[in-house]
């Protein structure tokens, strides 16, 4: 097995000009480029690892030695700084500094209007098929380096740290480390959609990892699930190993599968103080709702025998009505990121949330890998007009941060952030001025204006949803009245 890479590499967190309470610079108030932004689903590694082959005892019985992830200089790294990452002897793929370098990150977080990211381990280190002792070493010096980027990035980073978790035990004390040692910095854990353990895939429902989900709810820890991939074309490469299959549509179905699994087992109902926001806008499952409803409907004995009286579209619902299995009413415990990249399915989704849907929607990117909303995350949100024909600004400004602050309670100077930037949009946009003419509202747009475009005059109508793209600039209007956002 190679070495990990120990040279030639860029520093682990490059300083920053950045003040603990200065984020993305701000642009113009009236563009949703103005409004306060949170990545809550970002991915990011260490440039070195420790050798831990070094620390795996050697196989018996005539197994492979296990394939520990391991990291190369590129052909290019000397200029570029690139890093060839392999599985054992297996390359899997280049990352760039971006993947690792916190400068690097926080240029491009400028560059696309981004003030904080959380960040959480790429899936491929979860190493829950591992041997336990050099498993939790790594996830020790995952979630340190973690911890050490936070504390250093100038108040742009939040973490999510990651836990052995084919070893209970072992899991929950590490979870109780972080806490401890990173508190305020690292608030929350990332965990896959099963552990792929040396004995087999162990599901998120499996009675062993009870332990794990009472130290969550205990420390009021926030979990988000991420899927393996990868592990599918492991497993089955025939089925998932071809045209990117295993990412594409591999993904999703594991999500689907994870939050059925902690639904119909109880684990949910069983600590309603669990807090879990679901990658890739959960995956498949929101299309298999009305599927799983009707199963757990005709066929009980199958589905619902450990449901604790809970079904599944009231587990997905924003808002639990009131004796819903024995709960008391409030918020649901389902929160999902924004990475579904189609509009309609974003409309389809918050209706199947139900009222409040839009607040358990958080921003998510997956910087920076090229699957993700990159170089620009809320692209969609903010530039895609048909979100406004059913989310308003508002809705939409709290999916790009509101809602990862409440998920993952990160207090009151975030709060004040997100409410100061949406004040100021709102008031840039109500003194928008509007042209002579027959006005009509209907809170996004107005009749009546003229837009000399090119100097040719043209009679239309104003959607102030288009306000903040590459074309405001060019966009001018007659003096008149104003209108109110």
């Amino acid at each position: 097995m190679a070495p990990s890479v120990t040279q030639d590499m860029q520093p682990c967190c490059s300083p920053t000009p950045h003040s603990t309470d200065q984020h993305a610079p701000p642009k113009n108030p009236a563009s949703p480029s103005s409004l306060f932004r949170i990545d809550m689903h970002t991915h990011i590694m260490p440039p070195t690892l420790p050798d831990l082959a070094a620390l795996t005892p050697a196989p018996t019985g005539g197994r492979d030695p296990y394939a520990w992830p391991n990291f190369h200089p590129s052909s290019d790294n000397p200029t570029t700084g690139a890093i060839d990452m392999y599985v054992g002897a297996s390359f899997f793929r280049r990352v760039d500094p971006s993947c690792y370098d916190p400068a690097a990150r926080i240029a491009d977080m400028d560059a696309a209007g981004v003030d904080v990211q959380v960040l959480s381990t790429v899936p491929v280190l979860f190493c829950y098929d591992a041997p336990l002792a050099p498993a939790r070493v790594l996830a020790r010096e995952l979630n340190d380096h973690i911890g050490r980027v936070c504390a250093e990035g100038a108040g742009r980073f939040v973490g999510l740290m990651g836990v052995p978790l084919q070893d209970c035990a072992s899991a929950v004390e590490e979870v109780r480390r972080v806490k401890r040692v990173w508190a305020g910095k690292v608030v929350g854990v990332q965990i896959g959609t099963s552990v792929e353990s040396a004995e087999g895939v162990v599901m998120l429902d499996d009675e062993r990892l009870e332990g794990f989900w009472e130290v969550c709810e205990e420390l009021d820890v926030p979990v988000f699930v991420h899927p393996l991939g990868y592990a599918l074309a492991k497993e089955n490469p025939g089925r998932w190993g071809k045209y990117w299959a295993s990412w594409l549509v591999g993904m999703p179905c594991e999500t689907a599968l994870a939050m059925h699994a902690l639904m119909s087992s109880g684990v949910l109902a069983r600590h309603p103080k669990l807090r879990l926001c679901f990658a890739h806008g959960g995956g498949a499952f929101p299309a298999l709702l009305g599927r799983i409803q009707h199963g757990f409907d005709c066929r009980p004995d199958l589905v619902a025998t450990r449901a604790c009286g809970v079904t599944p579209t009231e587990h997905f619902k924003a808002e639990v009505p009131a004796a819903s299995g024995g709960r008391e009413s409030g918020h649901g415990q389902i929160w999902i990121d924004s990475l579904l990249h189609d509009p309609d399915l974003m409309e389809y989704v918050l209706r199947k949330l139900g009222p409040g849907g839009a607040d358990r929607i958080v921003l998510g990117s997956d910087y920076p890998f090229p699957l993700g909303e990159v170089p620009m995350a809320g692209k969609m949100l903010t530039e895609d007009e048909r979100l406004g024909q059913f989310m308003s600004w508002e809705d939409r400004a709290g999916v790009l941060a509101r809602n990862a602050i409440r998920f993952l309670k990160l207090g009151k100077e975030f709060e004040d952030l997100f409410e100061q930037r949406l004040r100021e949009f709102q008031l840039a946009r109500s003194s928008i001025p509007l042209a002579e003419g027959n006005l009509r509202s209907n809170n996004e747009s107005w009749e009546g204006w003229r837009h000399r475009d090119s100097g040719v005059e043209v009679d239309g109508v104003l959607d102030i949803r288009k306000f903040g793209n590459s074309k405001t600039d060019d966009l001018q209007l007659s003096p008149a009245s104003s209108g109110s956002f």
